[in-house]
């Protein structure tokens, strides 16, 4: 049986086709993991200083989730989740990498995140300026299941 082949060419251009799908799915899943490019606050100057928002706007997020947004370097912020602001002793500043974040606990300002929506507002300002001098609110909000 000269020239035969393991495998039938029906079953090799299935084989391309089913590859070929799995691939468009696979870079449909990666876009739709996008920090929020579309996002309006975060489309003017805003985009320039934040890189991304913890968790994203309009997610789903369990309720012990971190909060927080993650700047470019040389910016400070403070967070506010659902009205209270979180005091800067009980924030996660790595001031290196320009992220903010809180990890609700028992004993602090927000001992859980609601069920459903919570929304946050982080107060930025440029180091070099110092707060208060050109402050910047960024807000979102997202749901916690």
């Amino acid at each position: 049986m000269a020239g035969s082949s393991i495998y039938s060419t029906r079953f090799k251009v299935g084989a391309v086709v089913v590859l070929a799908i799995a691939i468009t799915l696979f870079g449909i899943a990666i876009q739709s993991f996008d920090d929020g490019g579309d996002d309006p606050v975060l489309s003017d100057s805003n985009a320039a200083v934040v890189e991304s928002l913890i968790p994203r706007r309009d997610a789903q997020a369990p309720q012990q989730s971190n909060v927080g947004i993650d700047l470019v370097t040389g910016w400070d912020g403070v967070l506010t989740i659902n009205g209270v602001t979180i005091p800067e002793d009980q924030l996660q500043i790595t001031p290196e990498i320009g992220l903010i974040e809180f990890t609700p606990g028992e004993g602090k300002a927000v001992e859980a995140l609601e069920p459903g929506q919570n929304c946050v507002s982080a107060t930025i300002w440029k180091l070099s300026d110092g707060r208060g001098v050109a402050d910047r609110t960024i807000p979102w909000c997202f749901d916690v299941v």
